[in-house]
């Protein structure tokens, strides 16, 4: 644990030294939240549109499944005491059976939305990326922090150039589409 705290302050220490050294020099420092260029970006919003548009479909499929599985339920408890003791394990045979299809159908829908998620935010990211390298290298930035992953807490708020980089990917973005049409 001492470890840890000690490896925390030294590298806390080594980015303040760092922007301090860079300001002093005069070269200049960015931020850039890849989470909130994400979510405002036009490619983004796209992208969220149509996971959502997926997940109410499978969602819609699992409930009805569910559905099925509880009314399968309720007859099995209503008809327990009426039923055969073969015709009572068949029933109960059909509901762990259908049971168990729908939590593999689950987890299969899972693993697809989370694979799906992955294959529609990773070019996006990269484009969001490219931009923010073009806008550092027009407006001379030694260096652009990305704000969460960077453990940034408190920043100067002018040196964040999200939305710049929100509106250039856009306008590539733009190109692309009509490009692609």
């Amino acid at each position: 644990m001492r470890r840890v705290g000690w490896g925390l302050v030294l590298g806390i220490f080594c980015v303040f030294t760092m922007l301090n050294w860079s300001v002093a020099a005069g070269y200049k420092v960015a931020i850039v939240d890849m989470q909130k260029a994400l979510n405002l970006s036009k490619a983004g919003k796209a992208a969220k549109a149509k996971l959502q548009k997926k997940f109410n479909k499978m969602k819609a499929d699992l409930d009805a499944r569910q559905k099925e599985l509880e009314k399968l339920k309720q007859e099995l408890e209503k008809q327990s005491l009426m039923l055969s003791l073969d015709a009572k394990q068949d029933k109960e045979r059909e509901y762990k059976r259908k049971l168990r299809d729908f939590q593999d159908l689950y987890q299969d829908y899972k693993q697809e939305m989370t694979r799906a998620e992955y294959e529609a935010i990773q070019p996006i990211l990269r484009g969001l990326q490219q931009a923010a390298e073009q806008i550092r290298k027009k407006e001379g930035y030694l260096i652009v922090f990305e704000k969460n992953n960077a453990g940034i807490v408190c920043y100067e708020h002018g040196i964040d150039i999200t939305d710049k980089v929100v509106k250039l990917y856009d306008q590539q973005w733009k190109k692309r589409q009509k490009k692609a049409k």
